[in-house]
């Protein structure tokens, strides 16, 4: 595992080669990868989210329940402009860590 501080000060060495390009910021994280232990320390807090996630869509589905009680038309948009805002945001937000999550090496 290589240590993002080591490699910053690997990039301010003044003793390049002429004519040898300057280090960006690209090419200094390509070299920085995540170490086993940052993995499971990831998947630790995604499992966490994922049960935060879970309290908080039953939440919702207890509140669309309390809209379907009331016949009336207003309630039932209402109930779905909260199930279009919770798919919307939070059900992108999760599949987004997860792929994130998963792209991590």
């Amino acid at each position: 595992m290589i240590k993002l501080k080591k490699l910053l000060q690997e990039a301010f060495v003044w003793d390049r080669k002429f004519g040898e390009p300057l280090p960006t910021l690209k090419t200094i994280l390509d070299k920085v990868e995540e170490g086993p232990d940052d993995v499971r320390k990831a998947k630790r807090q995604l499992q966490m989210l994922s049960k935060e996630e879970a309290k908080l869509r039953d939440r919702m589905f207890k509140i669309e329940q309390i809209l379907l009680q009331d016949p009336r038309p207003e309630n039932q948009k209402l109930r779905t402009d909260l199930k279009k805002s919770y798919k919307d945001g939070v059900t992108k937000f999760m599949r987004d860590a997860n792929s994130i999550i998963k792209k991590m090496k």
